[in-house]
C-alpha cells in the first residue's frame, strides 16, 4: 500500500507564489472546493491581515445589508473568508493604496472579470494534495519539461490511494465513507442550500452522481439532467455551480481551426476521493471493476496535471480532442516544444497501437507534436516501446 504522510504538517506549494504577489498586488481571490485548505494557506501567507468569516452572521448581514459600511468596521487590510455569501462586497472596495484585501470562496463569473480587468485582480484555485506535492516534491509541468525515457508501473495499492482521496485530513479519517459523507452534508448546509438556494439535497446529489458516471467523457447537459430528473436550464446552472466552487475541473477541446472537431469540454471531479465515493465504490477492487474506470483514470491523470500546474501559479494548457472521423486523443498538453499527447497503458484503455495511431493527427493539424507520453495504472506491461511509459502513482 502507498502511504501518505500527515496532511497537516504538509506546505503547499502555492505559498511561495502568493508570497511574491503579495508584494505588488493588493487584491486576490482564492477560490477552491470546500475542505481543500484555502483558509489555512491564506492565514499563513497573510498573517498580518485582519481575518473576517462571512459564515458568521453578523458580518454576513453587514454585508448585504450595508456593504458602503463594512470595510469601515473591519479594515482596508482584510481577509474576507466566504465571499461567495456577500458578492456584493466588491463593489465598495477601498481605494487606499495601503490596502490589501483576500477574498477566500468564489465569485460571480462577470464579478471576477471586472475585478481582474479593472481591479487588477489576482486569482488563484486551491486544490486538493497533488501526489508530488504529497511526497513535497517540486511541481513538473509536463509539456515544458523534457520527458527521460523510462518504463514505471504503480506500486501496490493504487487504487486504494485514489479512492482515498487528497483533500487535507481525508488520510486522518478512520472511515473513506464517512469522511465523504461529513463532507457533502457540510457542502450542502453551507453552499448548495446558503447560495445556490437548492434545498432538495436527494436531487443535486443524484445529478452529482450523474456526473461522475460521465467523468471524462464530452459534456452533454441535456444527456445528464434527462438522467437526474431535472431541467436543462438546472443542470447547466448546477454544473456552472460546480465549477466555479472548485468541485469539478474542466478540460476543454483544442483551440484548432478543424471543421471536424468537436467542441465541447469534459470534465472531471477535483478529488478522486470523492468521484469514487459518488460511484459508489468501497475497496480499490470495486474502483477498478467500476463501469467508468476508465473515466476514472482519465480525470485523476487531468488533474493531477492541473494541479501540478496551479501549485505553480499558472494555468494548465491541457486539452483534449476529437473529430467527427472518430479520431480521438485523450489528453494533451500545449507547450513550447509542441503538443504534448497522453495516453494510457491499461487493461481498460484503447491498445497502445490504436493510440498511437489517433496520435498522429495532431502533427497534421497541430503541427509540433512530441512523443505520446503514456500513463501506465500497472494492469499492463510492455516489455519494449520507444515511448516514454510513467507511472500514475508518480505523476
Amino acid at each position: 500500500m502507498l502511504k501518505m504522510p500527515i496532511a497537516a504538517h504538509i506546505v503547499r506549494s502555492l505559498t511561495e507564489v502568493l508570497k511574491r504577489e503579495r508584494e505588488s498586488h493588493s487584491l486576490f481571490l482564492i477560490s477552491g472546493m470546500p475542505g481543500v485548505g484555502k483558509t489555512s494557506l491564506v492565514k499563513a501567507v497573510f498573517s498580518d491581515l485582519a481575518y473576517v468569516d462571512l459564515n458568521d452572521i453578523y458580518p454576513r448581514n453587514l454585508a448585504r445589508t450595508q456593504p458602503a459600511d463594512f470595510f469601515s468596521v473591519y479594515g482596508k487590510r482584510l481577509i474576507v473568508d466566504g465571499i461567495e455569501k456577500a458578492p456584493e462586497l466588491t463593489d465598495y472596495l477601498p481605494t487606499d493604496d495601503s490596502s490589501q484585501i483576500v477574498f477566500v470562496g468564489y465569485l460571480p463569473i462577470e464579478k471576477k472579470n471586472l475585478l481582474i480587468e479593472y481591479g487588477g485582480l489576482k486569482c488563484h484555485r486551491v486544490l486538493p494534495f497533488s501526489q508530488r506535492e504529497y511526497a513535497q516534491k517540486e511541481p513538473c509541468l509536463w509539456g515544458n519539461e523534457a520527458i527521460a525515457l523510462r518504463i514505471s508501473y504503480p506500486q501496490p495499492g493504487f487504487f486504494d490511494v485514489i479512492r482515498n482521496g487528497f483533500l487535507p485530513r481525508s488520510d486522518l479519517a478512520q472511515s473513506t465513507s464517512s469522511f465523504y459523507e461529513s463532507w457533502l452534508a457540510n457542502f450542502f448546509a453551507n453552499h448548495v442550500r446558503d447560495v445556490l438556494h437548492a434545498y432538495k439535497d436527494a436531487l443535486f446529489f443524484r445529478y452529482m452522481k450523474v456526473l461522475a458516471e460521465h467523468n471524462m467523457q464530452e459534456l452533454n447537459h441535456s444527456k445528464y439532467a434527462k438522467e437526474a430528473g431535472i431541467s436543462y436550464a438546472t443542470a447547466i446552472y448546477w454544473t456552472d455551480f460546480l465549477l466555479d466552487s472548485g468541485v469539478l475541473l474542466e478540460v476543454p477541446s483544442m483551440k484548432l481551426k478543424e471543421r471536424r472537431q468537436v467542441k465541447r469540454s469534459k470534465l472531471t471531479y477535483a478529488d478522486s476521493g470523492l468521484l469514487t465515493f459518488l460511484l459508489g465504490c468501497s475497496s480499490g477492487e470495486e474502483l477498478y471493476a467500476h463501469a467508468n474506470y476508465y473515466g476514472v483514470l482519465a480525470g485523476f491523470t487531468a488533474a493531477e496535471i492541473i494541479k501540478n500546474y496551479a501549485a505553480k501559479g499558472v494555468r494548465a494548457p491541457l486539452f483534449f480532442y476529437r473529430d467527427t472521423a472518430r479520431k480521438h486523443v485523450e489528453l494533451a498538453i500545449e507547450s513550447s516544444n509542441g503538443w504534448l499527447p497522453i495516453a494510457f497503458l491499461s487493461q481498460k484503455a484503447p491498445s497502445m497501437k490504436e493510440s498511437i495511431r489517433h496520435g498522429d493527427v495532431l502533427i497534421k493539424i497541430g503541427g509540433a507534436c512530441q512523443d505520446m507520453l503514456f500513463v501506465s495504472d500497472g494492469t499492463l506491461s510492455v516489455e519494449t516501446t520507444s515511448y516514454p511509459i510513467v507511472a500514475a502513482s508518480s505523476l
